[in-house]
């Protein structure tokens, strides 16, 4: 099968970087998922928007979209800044975007790709929180491919947070994690603080779990045979 980039219309600054960051994890991604005995009906491929926008897996295009950080907004970037100091790479708020949003979480978004393809009826906490235990798996299976640090300590990089953060979930909520998002997603997804909060909570969870799952356990708890 012939791999295929494509940039989405309107960007001419960071494509190469996302694609050099983004492209053997695919690459190894897929290649890890037939290596566990399934055989996906197409590869997806990496769109390089031209515009600040989320990351995500779209079934559309069949595609992971990423984001260069050149094109992020002033706000955005600030944040960055902000998440690296508290991370414990020591990284530039560029290299926490890059390590983070066109590397680490590229196994997330093909986390989903899995379940799309794999048809899994999911709710949509259990279609995020599947797709954190598909990453962490993936990475602590294929470290290798981590360019920065071993696993854990990219994992721990991503779910760092500042002394006295609060919850993403209210006091005394009187219902569990998973009803609450699914509850309140709409909200949750107008707060880009809440929801990193929720996405940290499932990592957190994710790296937690015992015994430790391969990742090709994972697979199959996605798309039985």
């Amino acid at each position: 099968m012939t791999d295929r980039t494509t940039h989405l219309p309107g960007n001419a600054v960071g494509v190469e970087a996302v694609i050099m960051q983004a492209q053997p994890v695919l690459d190894a991604f897929y290649d890890a998922v037939v290596a566990c005995g399934r055989g996906p009906p197409f590869k997806p491929t990496i769109l390089v928007a031209g515009t600040s926008e989320a990351t995500r897996y779209d079934p559309a295009s069949r595609a992971v979209i990423l984001v260069p950080y050149e094109v992020l907004q002033p706000a955005r970037r600030s944040a960055m800044d902000r998440f690296a100091a508290i991370g414990t790479l020591g990284l530039s708020g560029y290299g926490q975007y890059t390590e983070v949003f066109n590397n680490l979480l590229v196994a997330h978004e093909l986390g989903h790709w899995l379940q799309e393809v794999a048809r899994t009826p999911l709710n949509r906490w259990q279609a995020e929180y599947e797709a954190n235990r598909i990453m962490v798996a993936f990475w602590r299976d294929h470290p290798a491919r981590s360019p920065a640090a071993s696993t854990e300590t990219r994992l721990a990089n991503f779910v760092a947070q500042a002394p006295n953060t609060p919850s993403p979930m209210p006091d005394n909520a009187g219902i569990s994690a998973e009803e609450y998002f699914n509850t309140h997603l709409a909200d949750i997804e107008r707060n880009p603080m809440a929801y990193a909060g929720f996405q940290k909570l499932m990592v957190r969870q994710a790296i937690a779990e015992r015994p430790t799952p391969t990742f090709c356990e994972v697979v199959a708890a996605t798309w039985p045979k």
